[in-house]
């Protein structure tokens, strides 16, 4: 695959997700994540050790599922009405391809609305992806909010 053919794969898996969230499509996002794969979320700029210091979020695989089942949970009281998003992703890049590992950043803003609640995030998505049987799935996915070392009320779907 050329390199410009790996940045349309990649581009069109970073706008699929974003996608798949904002249809509520929770296992369909799930699949997404390799077996071993991270969703991370810091709570200081440029935090380098995710378990040594507090984050925000740092869920494996195993608490993405239990994540995934809480959404799909009709009786979650927290999720009445449930959460619409939309997410907005631009300024996509891949930075490096080595093998079968893939990096890539990209650029977002969410707005969040439940109720008569309306909130917004923004910041930085970094992306580390593995090539497995023809196709990416996520090993890390690193959630740099612009506000990360603010207060936050539970963030439920996934930015």
């Amino acid at each position: 695959m050329s390199t410009a053919e790996m940045a349309r794969a990649v581009e069109a898996f970073i706008l699929r997700e974003a996608r798949l969230l904002d249809r509520g499509e929770f296992e369909a996002w799930l699949e997404l994540y390799a077996p071993q794969g991270i969703y991370w979320m810091p709570s200081q700029p440029h935090q380098t050790d995710p378990l040594g210091v507090p984050s925000i979020m740092y869920e494996d695989h195993a608490i993405l599922s239990m994540r995934v089942q809480r959404l799909l949970e009709a009786r979650a009281l927290v999720l009445t009405p449930m959460p619409r998003t939309t997410h907005l992703v631009s300024n996509i890049e891949v930075e490096d391809t080595d093998g079968d590992e893939i990096s890539a950043q990209a650029a977002f803003i969410c707005v969040e609305h439940q109720g008569e609640r309306q909130r917004m995030f923004s910041g930085r998505h970094a992306y580390q992806f593995a090539r497995e049987n023809g196709s990416l799935r996520i090993k890390m996915k690193r959630v740099d909010l612009l506000n990360c070392d603010g207060v936050h009320a539970p963030i439920t779907i996934p930015l």
